[in-house]
């Protein structure tokens, strides 16, 4: 083989891949962030970059997730970018081009097969699945932890080749690295097993391997498990980090929410949803709604597919070893996320798919022109079926990247394809209000609360709307109405105190702010605003204690500084008179 030309092959199709890509996804350098979770995220980054600060990221579990590593990179955004959403999404576009050129490179390593390899790499990297990973900044952690995933493998494949302890422990630091952007890489000590299997042959049961791999070492079943035992316990040890930390946000779901009997359902449901995703990807969206009644004559169909692929891959697992691997790589990879431990109240998620598609474009690459080579022009009708989907999927990734690019165009997506979805509404209300229209905040508020009463948050958002409006009493009832519903909601109290303050009623404005500090005891605008009507209530003493409190939640505020300072006054004042009485 020519090396020369060999790389220069290489080189050139990489340079297609990633022209590809940028073409693509360049638009999201003016995308803004968007309400699904980014909000939380991006303040929480908000921080110099300090060995203080670095070491609370590690040592913190917030947002349900152990992943200190994905807080380190949007810290380092933050100090680059600042505000400036576009820098995040051009972080994200960055990182997947790496992950792209690292699944490419890999799979042509380990299998010789370049063209099969850069087909998997561009449909990884141009499918619409896979557009809510890298447009959407909270999933930072999916595109980081895929790049430790990839990396993780290259140091395995090294090992493989020439075992040493050195290379041993490059595999598990990549592997903890991954572990520490996402905990998704639990899966990956069961994937590297598949790869003994194929391509690299470490596990030898007469199949067909590439030749690229004869020189590779032979093992045994028992070897390679045994040898993969620091991985399974730094996989449990994730686990149970991961757990402890969903659980303590409540993320969790419980058995009494949601049955084991539907959980299964549902994941029978979503594993063959990714599935026709795959080749039908219309319709896809930030939010699948998870189902209360599921077709039995449908699930059972769905299963028996399931069950039938599964047999056919085992029963020519020596035969078509790419095929058992690349649906193992798909089932396996899934169950973290498949809803069995149910995270959240989404069915789905296209982020889920980011790696377990993997396994499925490998058959397609390799199976496809297996089925079609003993067809005459075999080899034409492969290449060509392979351009045009190339080609479709490509147009619906530009097309599914643009939805991503602020609130509006994302939930009014959402709502096009699901109008009864509350979120949706409550969301564009937010950025209606944010962009000073206030009618049309309204309105969705309102639609919110048409298609789900209960929803408290929409009542207080109308309140604040109509509060700013000046229509007081609209707004003190707003929140009143949410308080009926929930009545732990902190929000609702403290906007009732303040409308209460504009009204003068402040004996009940007081009340409300105290019943906030009960739910939020340690919020700055509560303690602050509690003091401004115990001042009219001429609680001076009492207010200056909340005063007194809201500055050391933040002493940089100046507005508890100077009712503070306005506050002393008064009470100097009523000395003196006192005094002189």
């Amino acid at each position: 083989m020519n090396i020369k030309k060999y790389f220069t092959k290489k080189i050139i199709i990489s340079i297609i891949i990633v022209s590809a890509v940028f073409l693509v996804y360049c638009q999201v350098s003016s995308f803004e962030f968007v309400s699904y979770d980014d909000p939380s995220y991006i303040p929480y980054s908000s921080k110099e970059l300090s060995l203080k600060n670095i070491g609370e990221i590690f040592l913190s579990i917030d947002y349900a997730n152990w992943h200190p590593l994905t807080w380190l990179s949007l810290m380092f955004d933050y100090n680059l970018y600042g505000t400036n959403a576009g820098g995040y999404h051009v972080t994200n576009l960055i990182l997947h081009i790496i992950n792209t050129l690292l699944l490419f490179f890999l799979l042509a390593k380990m299998t010789g097969a370049t063209y099969r390899s850069a087909f998997v790499a561009v449909l990884f990297a141009l499918h619409p699945l896979h557009v809510e990973s890298v447009a959407w900044v909270t999933e930072r952690k999916d595109v980081l932890s895929t790049m430790f995933w990839f990396l993780t493998m290259w140091a395995y494949v090294l090992y493989s080749e020439k075992p040493g302890i050195l290379k041993y422990w490059l595999v598990l630091v990549f592997f903890i690295l991954g572990l520490m952007s996402k905990p998704m890489l639990v899966t990956l000590p069961f994937v590297l097993l598949l790869i003994d299997y194929w391509p690299l042959g470490r596990a030898n049961f007469g199949q067909k391997l590439p030749s690229c791999n004869n020189f590779i070492k032979k093992q045994t079943i028992s070897f390679l498990v045994i040898e993969k035992i620091p991985l399974f316990f730094i996989t449990i040890g994730s686990s149970i980090i991961t757990y402890i930390a969903q659980n303590s946000y409540h993320a969790v779901i419980p058995f009494h929410n949601v049955s084991l009997y539907d959980r299964i359902l549902n994941a029978i449901n979503s594993y063959a949803g990714y599935l026709w995703k795959v080749f039908w990807f219309q319709d896809l969206s930030p939010f699948y709604i998870y189902s209360k009644n599921f077709g039995i004559l449908q699930i059972s169909i769905l299963l028996l597919l399931i069950l039938a692929v599964t047999f056919l891959a085992i029963v020519l697992i020596r035969k078509i070893p790419y095929l058992s691997v690349g649906w193992f790589w798909y089932l396996g990879t899934l169950v973290p996320v498949i809803g069995l431990i149910q995270v959240g109240s989404q069915a789905m998620a296209d982020r889920y798919a980011y790696v377990p598609l993997i396994g499925i474009f490998m058959i397609i690459a390799w199976g496809v022109p297996q089925l079609l080579s003993r067809l005459p022009y075999g080899k034409i009708i492969a290449a060509s079926a392979a351009f045009i989907f190339v080609g479709l999927i490509t147009l619906a990734t530009y097309s599914q990247v643009s939805i991503w690019k602020n609130d509006l165009t994302l939930f009014g997506h959402v709502i096009a394809l699901n109008p009864n979805n509350t979120d949706a509404y409550q969301v564009i209300g937010c950025a209606m209000a944010n962009n000073g229209e206030s009618e049309k905040a309204l309105y969705y508020y309102y639609m919110a609360l048409k298609y789900n009463p209960r929803c408290d948050k929409s009542y207080v958002n109308a309140g604040i709307i109509l509060q700013k409006m000046g229509k007081s009493n609209e707004a003190i009832n707003c929140y009143k109405k949410a308080l009926q519903i929930n009545n732990k909601s902190a929000e609702a109290d403290y906007n009732l105190g303040i409308a209460l303050i504009e009204k003068n009623l402040l004996n009940e404005a007081v009340f409300y702010f105290k019943n906030a500090l009960e739910i939020t005891p340690d919020d700055y605008d509560t303690h602050n605003n509690l003091g401004v009507a115990l001042i009219k209530k001429g609680n001076i003493q009492e207010a200056l204690a909340h005063f007194q409190v809201a500055l050391r939640l933040n002493p940089h505020r100046v507005e508890a500084k100077k009712n503070m300072s306005i506050a002393i006054i008064m009470q100097k004042k009523d000395i003196r008179k006192n005094s002189s009485d």
